[in-house]
């Protein structure tokens, strides 16, 4: 007699700070049995211990989940979950389904062992399945809604919920009760959810340091006091130099005068974090024993504001500059960040229009790999419109060109979205070699690519090629024609051939 044929199965877990019904252990039992009773055998184990099932790129698991099924690695023929909520409580819920589908379509269902439908494709599972996405899109909603109230709450306790205490203050410990309990060293939580947290003032040194500083804050602007506090030897912590962010730092920060202050700044649902209107803070005045008092802070706070101190010349500022590049050697927006005596790297983007011009002015050549941000996304967009206006100009009276989370895609004429990356171009240093570097963000949900180098002058395009099976989240320099990824590609005489070149061709191991 035969034995009955098995089915080769991977499965997924998934666990965050929930419940322990969701424990790794629970949901991998109820999975092993589901597999017993369906004829399964389990091969394949991809697991996110202690993820939030909010976001992709927080969940490695279940990027190389998708990354073996896409590109065609998988040596299984079904995926066994625990239930519709392990495999992610996306605040879109068709960016669940879009992942489920992405498996299906390579001939991999999903499995959902826990949930009382079969996740089948008939019309009531499709509509359950929908429901309980929504339901699990909601529960996070909610649980942000409640973890909002409750740090609110302690706040207007006068409690602290979070982030460094900062130079001359310490976190304190407390228990339920209100006893002291200990030092909270940088890395350090506490371990019950009973306890509490408040700043206390920290080591004496630290403290003089802090009230040394709201007293030159009065007269000198923060380049002149990290400059002085640089020359007195008095150091930052662990012994780094004072600079102007560290100085404004302390200076605008209203935790020094005792008051606690939360709110500024909101990142709901691991959104990207954004600034909120002053009438949203919650402030709680007198929380914490002050370095500083209140007086002596509103002063210096209307001192910055009325910017009493006058801008410095042209010429003076880059004499600084000479300076700086005369000592270090070189120059970049970290080594300017990190330097006292010059101003800040905004300052000579406003005043020059960008760091390159300022360095350019003093006879400096500024490295591609050394460019500040805001420089590279000013060459980024420009590229961008070079490259949309081109499209546009061979796809006429049509919308070819999206933008999706701020990156270009192209639209097929199959309605196929294809995720356009550019590439720029730079030299490497020493050897002179031209390279391009390639990234390709952990959150894209399609691996068919448009690659698109760049020219060393950053103002055209010198190739263009089509590749699939990129795995997300790929950080890597391309070296030329010969490149392993560009001979795994297919490349395009012109833009026009977008519609009728798929790039199905994936790359070989």
């Amino acid at each position: 007699m035969s034995c009955p044929q098995t089915i080769r199965a991977a499965h997924y877990l998934r666990m965050s700070t929930e419940h322990q019904q969701y424990s790794i252990d629970n949901q991998g039992t109820v999975i092993r049995e589901y597999a017993r009773k369906h004829g399964f055998v389990i091969v394949r184990t991809y697991e996110d211990p202690g993820r939030s099932g909010l976001q992709l790129k927080h969940r490695p698991g279940l990027q190389l989940l998708l990354s073996d099924v896409v590109n065609g690695k998988a040596d299984y023929a079904a995926i066994l979950v625990y239930d519709v909520s392990r495999w992610g409580r996306f605040a879109d819920s068709d960016e669940a389904a879009h992942y489920e589908f992405l498996c299906k379509h390579a001939g991999i269902p999903v499995h959902y062992c826990a949930e009382q439908f079969a996740n089948d494709g008939t019309v009531s599972s499709s509509i359950l399945k929908a429901l309980k996405r929504t339901m699990a899109a909601e529960y996070s909603r909610e649980l942000g809604v409640k973890v909002y109230a409750g740090k609110k709450r302690l706040v207007q306790l006068g409690y602290r919920v979070g982030g460094q205490a900062g130079f001359g203050l310490r976190r304190m410990l407390l228990s339920a009760d209100g006893t002291s309990k200990q030092i909270l060293r940088d890395g350090e939580r506490k371990s019950l959810m009973t306890d509490r947290v408040i700043l206390v003032p920290g080591p004496e040194a630290e403290v003089e340091t802090v009230r040394l500083i709201f007293q030159m804050g009065l007269r000198k602007p923060y380049m002149k006091i990290a400059s002085d506090l640089n020359i007195r030897g008095i150091p930052y912590r662990d012994g780094k130099p004072w600079t102007i962010d560290r100085v404004k730092g302390v200076l605008k920060n209203p935790k020094y005068a005792g008051r606690n202050v939360w709110g500024r700044t909101v990142a709901k649902l691991r959104s990207r974090s954004r600034p909120t209107d002053p009438e949203e803070w919650v402030v709680l005045p007198e929380a914490f024993k002050p370095l500083v008092d209140q007086q002596t802070f509103d002063r210096v706070q209307a001192v910055h504001l009325k910017r009493s101190f006058p801008p410095l010349p042209d010429e003076v500022m880059l004499e600084k500059l000479r300076g700086l590049l005369a000592s270090s050697g070189k120059l970049s927006q970290f080594i300017l960040t990190q330097s006292a005596s010059v101003s800040h790297p905004m300052t000579y983007r406003k005043r020059f229009g960008s760091l390159r011009r300022a360095f350019e002015l003093i006879g400096y050549r500024m490295p591609s790999r050394h460019l500040g941000i805001s420089e590279q996304s000013r060459r980024r967009h420009h590229l961008q419109e070079i490259l949309i206006a081109e499209i546009e100009g061979l796809f006429p009276n049509q919308t070819r060109v999206r933008f999706v989370r701020n990156r270009p895609v192209f639209m097929r004429g199959d309605g196929m979205p294809m995720p356009i990356s550019i590439c720029y171009c730079y030299e490497t240093p020493g050897l002179k070699k031209v390279r391009w570097f390639l990234t390709v963000p952990r959150r894209d949900r399609l691996l068919t690519t448009l690659i698109c180098l760049s020219n060393l002058s950053s103002d055209g395009f010198v190739g263009f090629y089509i590749a699939h099976g990129i795995e997300m989240g790929t950080k890597c320099s391309i070296k030329g024609d010969g490149d392993r990824l560009l001979q795994c590609a297919r490349q395009l005489n012109s833009l026009a051939q977008l519609d009728t070149v798929a790039g199905n061709r994936p790359l070989v191991e």
